[in-house]
């Protein structure tokens, strides 16, 4: 039920926040490597298209070079729009060099990549979209479609989070939400926003603790329903040991105040498509080929995974008794301030 492969939801494609590993010792012929996950609420939609190489020597060093991983000149990559199946649009994609690459296995700070600001269709009822990559390299033509995932229905549905003592070791609480179309896996966390204030004369300023909930199957879900509503369970304990962890040493500091507001946690579900499922789940990867991995793939003639994801948002309560607990532990310094 659970990977933390699923991160891969959180790098968007291997693009800006972090590094892509592929195996350099492939094939020596050009092997297309290709990651986009297509998102109908961005503004941006971005296509890393890469290649592998082969090199005798230290190849990491190779790898710092930009021309050993990007294919000369623009490539012509297209993006073909289906609405239930018939054809509707070509969208042509542009380059883009983005510059806050994290340092890493390959080039950095810039990289190369393709990207539309064109607006994808959402899910309807009656109208369901997926999209065709298009990309002419210069000694293949590579196409792989992707069905687009979700609609303006998935949404949060439970108004709080109850992480009273009284359920610790016990059936796990329960959260609700409304599935998106075309999901198949749906990763879950949550955070936790107090203002703190570190001396009396001090000004308050936000600290967020965020934890993994876990990753949960489309299958997983349909067996755990409440009406038309998706469950997915959370543990009390989880919560108050993360937040030992996050305290750590500011506990017990003279004049230290943290205040909670209303509404202070956040849930975050990242609803992914099949061929990302797919695409984790047999390579048990987070960002891409390493050596020693059985390099399963969903595109014809290359490497990489070309899917869709949607992000939905929602703040909710502290329900139960969890706001007294936390307020009544005096090492903390939490005061309950509502909403202002």
């Amino acid at each position: 039920m659970k990977r933390t492969a699923f991160l891969l939801f959180a790098i968007a494609c291997g693009l800006a926040s972090c590094s892509t590993d592929i195996d350099l010792y492939a094939d020596y012929k050009q092997v297309p490597v290709i990651y986009g996950l297509l998102d109908a609420k961005a503004d941006t939609n971005f296509i890393k298209i890469t290649r592998a190489f082969y090199v005798e020597g230290d190849a990491y060093q190779v790898a710092l070079n930009p021309d050993s991983s990007n294919y000369p000149g623009k490539l012509d990559v297209r993006l073909v729009e289906f609405c239930n199946a018939d054809s509707v649009r070509e969208i042509v994609l542009d380059t883009i060099t983005i510059h806050d690459k994290q340092p890493g296995t390959f080039y950095h700070p810039e990289q190369r990549l393709y990207y539309t600001k064109e607006p994808l269709k959402t899910n309807s009822i009656n109208n369901r979209y997926s999209y065709r990559l298009k990309a002419v390299l210069p000694d293949r033509t590579i196409n792989t479609k992707a069905d687009l995932v979700g609609n303006n229905g998935f949404s949060i549905q439970s108004l709080g989070v109850n992480f009273s003592k009284e359920y610790f070791d016990a059936v796990p609480r329960k959260f609700l939400f409304n599935p998106a179309i075309n999901a198949t896996m749906y990763q879950v966390t949550m955070s936790f926003t107090f203002l703190e204030q570190r001396t009396p004369d001090a000004d308050s300023v936000p600290r967020t603790m965020t934890w993994d909930i876990g990753t949960f199957t489309e299958d997983y879900l349909s067996w755990h329903m409440d009406g038309d509503c998706y469950i997915f369970p959370y543990r009390p304990e989880t919560f108050y040991e993360t937040l030992i962890e996050f305290l750590d040493a500011d506990t017990c500091v003279a004049g230290l105040v943290r205040y909670i507001e209303d509404y202070p946690v956040e849930v975050t579900i990242v609803a992914g498509g099949e061929n990302l499922r797919q695409y984790i789940y047999n390579n048990n990867t987070s960002s891409g080929f390493t050596p020693g991995d059985n390099e399963f793939t969903l595109i014809n003639h290359g490497y990489g995974v070309f899917s869709s994801r949607m992000t939905t948002k929602g703040r909710v309560r502290l329900a139960g008794e969890t706001v007294p607990e936390l307020v009544a532990n005096p090492n903390w310094g939490f005061k309950f301030i509502g909403g202002r």
